[in-house]
């Protein structure tokens, strides 16, 4: 199980790392948003979600949901408290922002970020 667990986690890092650079070569040139890219970076890392929650644990797929809306409230609320403290935004979102602290686009990165994060944990034995 463990060496599963180990194999699978490289993978998702790999193919993870490769989406995001494969996204960078694919919008570089444009400096704009568009839908194909952002596709392109969340699909790798959502389909090894599904994966790892169809060879490991089915768990998975909670830690994915719990990472996602923790990862969002927390962002929301460190920019809102980063705004009051010093009247300045601390990012800008310009595409499906809630109130410019966050965008529901970033969503699927905090689930991926959570299990990306429990995986490395499991990999140096945590």
């Amino acid at each position: 199980m463990e060496t599963k667990i180990t194999i699978l986690g490289f993978a998702f890092i790999a193919l993870t790392f490769v989406g995001f650079y494969i996204a960078y070569l694919y919008g570089r040139k444009t400096k704009q948003f568009k839908w194909s890219e952002y596709i392109l970076l969340v699909f790798w890392p959502i389909l090894f979600v599904f994966a790892f929650a169809y060879f490991v644990d089915i768990k998975i797929i909670s830690m994915f949901v719990v990472s996602s809306f923790l990862g969002f409230a927390s962002e929301h609320v460190l920019g809102f408290a980063y705004y009051k403290t010093l009247n300045k935004k601390l990012w800008k979102y310009n595409r499906l922002s809630i109130g410019g602290y966050t965008s529901l686009l970033s969503i699927p990165f905090w689930g991926v970020a959570g299990v990306f994060f429990w995986f490395v944990s499991k990999m140096i034995g945590l």
